[in-house]
Order: structure tokens, then C-alpha cells, then sequence
């Protein structure tokens, strides 16, 4: 089971918006590394998903270009920002 931490809670609320990794760790101030581990933590368990250049849903998208990737909350991301 995947645990929502202070650092995952704070990517997610940055994300209600579609987001770079990039823009993330400006927000945040949480190393572009750790962001993007997060954020793909978070991909993996649905909590957010990936948007093409657009604006439609990716399936599959490529981690090495993961930084420029906009990613933004699902429902269930949502439901876990407000609860």
C-alpha cells in the first residue's frame, strides 16, 4: 500500500493544475529528483495522470522525458487532497 506523505501531499496539491516536474519542484522547493520519484509514485498508484502536448490523457509515457511531461490530479488524487 502507498502512503500519502507531507512531500506527496505537496506535489499533489500543486498538481490541480496540469504541471512540468520542473514547475513542481519551483513550487515546492523539493529536489528535482526526489519530484520526479514522487511523481511517478504517484502516477503508478493513479493518483495522477499524464497529458499530452494536446491536452488529452497519455496511457504510456516516456520517463526520459519525464521532466517535460505535464502531469496532472485524477479523481483519485482529488479525493485525496480534500479528505
Amino acid at each position: 500500500m502507498f502512503e500519502i506523505g507531507d512531500d506527496e501531499r505537496k506535489v499533489l496539491l500543486c498538481l490541480i493544475h496540469a504541471e512540468t516536474p520542473i514547475t513542481v519542484m519551483e513550487d515546492t522547493g523539493i529536489q528535482i529528483n526526489v519530484t520526479v520519484d514522487i511523481i511517478r509514485q504517484l502516477h503508478h498508484y493513479r493518483y495522477i495522470k499524464a497529458i499530452g502536448k494536446d491536452d488529452k490523457v497519455l496511457s504510456s509515457f516516456d520517463i526520459d522525458k519525464i521532466r517535460k511531461t505535464r502531469f496532472q490530479l485524477t479523481a483519485k488524487g482529488f479525493d485525496e487532497i480534500s479528505g
